[in-house]
């Protein structure tokens, strides 16, 4: 058993009044041994609490905390999930770490495929390494909802694809899952060739059986980088395979929300951007219940910044040099979305699309664009500048809002351009109000 080892303390917080220091160890809540942060999320939701605790010099003591229901401790542990993570047991066709060069930060070569992470941050998961045990913790605690990655519910096209004789029981897996009350959204990573046409149609429509438990579908096309070698031959869709997916999808959006009152299914926002289609309206994702995989992302900033931008005044107070550094994929949508601002007296940007010269350039998107590719680029632009340049970073380029995939921080991109670096939200307030350096006074 791993040690619950407390590694910050929020300031003010239950755990800091109550006595609870960095280095100690919690032993025992409530007389039950803690296995894993689901264990100890569990535990804490009781009102009263005695926490067995072993301090960082050795001494043993009990502390007694009395706390409303869903009131949290303030506690972050050494080791975020307690014990180790659950690895991915698969060996993935379109796996992205297989395609990754050395030399990145060494967090993004850790495969891992655990439920508690589902749970926790809404990371996929492929069912294939579970239990007996696990299957039955996640009934009995109502570990709910579930993100799931399905990819197809043939089991032989599932086996090969995620190479794992365990991949075929998929369907066995959600029914258990749907039987025992728990939900989950699915994720389908589309390969030419592989799971699309026919395999995705049945895919699909057998997810759509196993609506309500099946909360949201995401259709997303594989990623393929320049470091495939030896690996499975897999290649990008084609603009007419793209719009031949897009109006398959759309279709039956149109079926499910007759039959269901929810479309259901949804397609990430590259698809648009390869078949060179405009994006749907915003609504037609409606709670955005897979934002964060690509889906709905493009069209819910489009409409924020059509709402918005009329707020812009006829002119800056002061005169503005912006940079507006972005993936490949967005600038048509960006030139579009702010054409309107050309004529913004004392404001000067010019959107600079960055080729992934790292992965290959046919990766687009700006969540996979490195420190040194950005710098190359932007030095390029900058060289003949005469003022203070501003540099705009959507914040999916960063971890933490500080650091790139190749390990480059913030501060060093400023050192090299010598411009300030601003981190913007996809959020159109704050991407407005950072490129023209004034408050809308509207809530977001």
């Amino acid at each position: 058993m791993r040690k619950a080892v407390i590694k910050e303390i929020k300031q003010g917080s239950l755990a800091e009044r109550a006595g609870l220091k960095r280095g100690d160890q919690i032993l025992k809540i409530n007389g039950q041994h803690i296995k894993d942060i689901i264990d100890y999320k569990f535990l804490i939701t009781d009102e009263i609490l005695h926490i067995h605790i072993k301090t960082k010099e050795g001494q043993k003591r009990v502390l007694t905390i009395e706390k409303n229901f869903d009131e949290d401790l303030g506690i972050e542990f050494e080791n975020p999930l307690i014990d180790g993570i659950m690895r991915c047991k698969n060996k993935c066709i379109f796996c992205f770490v297989d395609q990754m060069p050395k030399g990145l930060r060494p967090s993004l070569y850790v495969k891992d495929d655990d439920y508690r992470l589902s749970i926790l941050e809404g990371t996929f998961i492929t069912l294939t390494n579970l239990t007996e045990e696990d299957l039955k913790r996640i009934v009995s605690m109502r570990l709910s909802p579930l993100y799931i990655s399905v990819h197809a519910t043939s089991g032989k096209i599932r086996k090969t694809m995620l190479k794992n004789p365990a991949a075929e029981k998929i369907m066995d897996h959600l029914t258990f899952l749907k039987e025992n009350g728990i939900f989950f959204h699915c994720q389908i990573v589309l390969c030419p060739d592989v799971n699309d046409k026919e395999v995705l149609d049945q895919t699909l429509q057998d997810l759509f059986s196993l609506y309500p438990s099946v909360q949201s579908i995401a259709v997303v096309p594989v990623g393929i980088t320049k470091y495939r070698q030896g690996l499975y031959p897999l290649r990008r869709f084609t603009q007419e395979e793209a719009e031949r997916i897009i109006e398959k999808v759309e279709l039956l959006q149109h079926r499910n929300l007759s039959r269901f009152g929810t479309r259901l299914v949804f397609l990430a926002d590259e698809f648009y951007e390869i078949a060179k289609r405009d994006f749907p309206p915003s609504e037609t994702y409606e709670d955005f219940p897979q934002w964060e995989n690509g889906v709905g992302m493009v069209p819910l900033l489009k409409e924020q910044l059509a709402r918005l931008i009329k707020r812009v005044p006829a002119a800056l107070p002061e005169k503005r040099w912006v940079k507006i550094a972005t993936g490949v994929s967005a600038f048509r949508f960006l030139s579009e979305a702010l054409s309107s601002l050309r004529n913004v007296e004392n404001l000067e940007f010019e959107i600079c699309p960055i080729k992934n010269n790292f992965f290959g350039e046919s990766v687009t998107v700006a969540g996979l664009i490195t420190g040194k590719d950005l710098i190359d680029q932007l030095k390029e632009r900058l060289k003949d500048k005469k003022e203070q340049y501003i540099v705009l970073l959507p914040e999916v380029m960063l971890k933490d809002e500080t650091v790139f995939l190749d390990g480059i921080t913030v501060r060093d991109v400023e050192r090299s351009l010598g411009a300030k670096v601003i981190v913007v939200k996809i959020d159109g307030k704050d991407f407005l109000e950072k490129l023209t350096g004034m408050s809308l006074g509207v809530k977001p």
